[in-house]
């Protein structure tokens, strides 16, 4: 069963540092973005009503903390093709 929202999704966003990238992770939240125009709305990972946080990782290493987020539901991209599942994920709901 579907459950139909009126409301985008709002996503924290938070990057890694960025210290050995094996992809453009700004492009590709950008395309995330454009893919999914219309259902998701990305924020800063402090703003209020926050209802997942999107880890954008460089590599496999995903070394950015993340523990300010604890008791948060967090999803975390590692490659493009991480981030085409999380797409289809949203599309899906």
């Amino acid at each position: 069963m579907r459950i139909h929202r009126d409301e985008k999704i709002k996503i924290g966003l938070k990057y890694c540092g960025g210290c050995n990238p094996e992809y453009d992770r700004v492009a590709l939240v950008r395309h995330i973005e454009e893919r999914l125009r219309g259902k998701v709305e990305f924020f800063e990972p402090e703003h209020e009503g926050i209802e997942l946080i999107l880890a954008v990782e460089g590599c496999s290493a995903a070394c950015a903390d993340l523990s300010a987020f604890q008791g948060m539901k967090i999803r975390i991209i590692t490659s493009i093709e991480d981030g085409e599942r999380f797409i289809r994920e949203i599309e899906e709901q």
